[in-house]
């Protein structure tokens, strides 16, 4: 074989040994990606104190129950966190309707069992925002732990939820 069809060989044996090499590189990143956990912060937004910081992944799910302030009805919501780091609201069940709440004619909804269960629409948000208190027991639900909130202050708080 001459010096010259050795040398493209060699040639050709590299360049596919560096396409094989970068493929693998960026698979390997792609799959961390993929698995990289983030973390649900819940902070107070006026001084950014973080009560929590939860590790999740993608797609879990977050409940967030409170007792209606007008109705005393107990509310339920169930947010997805979703893989490029936002918050979509899923659905919110009660059994008593009260302000504030979403309006089921204008959604799509189901009754059952008394419980009243809207299906929102809602494009992703990077937080939720909302007053707590021990009158209403905001409480969250993740990964099967439960999150008192309205223990972190003997009066209102105002809380930020939002994924880092």
């Amino acid at each position: 074989m001459s010096t010259n069809k050795r040398y493209r060989l060699i040639y050709v044996e590299v360049c596919l040994i560096l396409i094989i090499l970068l493929a693998a590189a960026l698979f390997i990143s792609s799959c961390r990606e993929d698995k990289e956990s983030r973390h649900l912060i819940i902070q107070d937004p006026r001084n950014e104190t973080i009560f929590y910081s939860i590790p999740v992944e993608a797609d879990d799910i977050l409940t967030l129950s409170y007792k209606h302030s007008v109705s005393r009805s107990m509310v339920e919501g169930t947010f997805s966190l979703t893989r490029n780091g936002k918050i979509k609201p899923e659905t919110t069940s009660y059994t008593a309707y009260g302000p504030g709440l979403p309006v089921e004619r204008y959604v799509e909804w189901k009754i059952e069992n008394g419980v009243i269960t809207v299906y929102h629409e809602e494009e992703p948000r990077e937080s939720i925002r909302l007053w707590v208190t021990d009158i209403t027991g905001e409480t969250i639900y993740l990964r099967g732990q439960q999150y008192p909130l309205f223990k972190l202050s003997d009066t209102y708080l105002l809380l930020e939820i939002f994924l880092d």
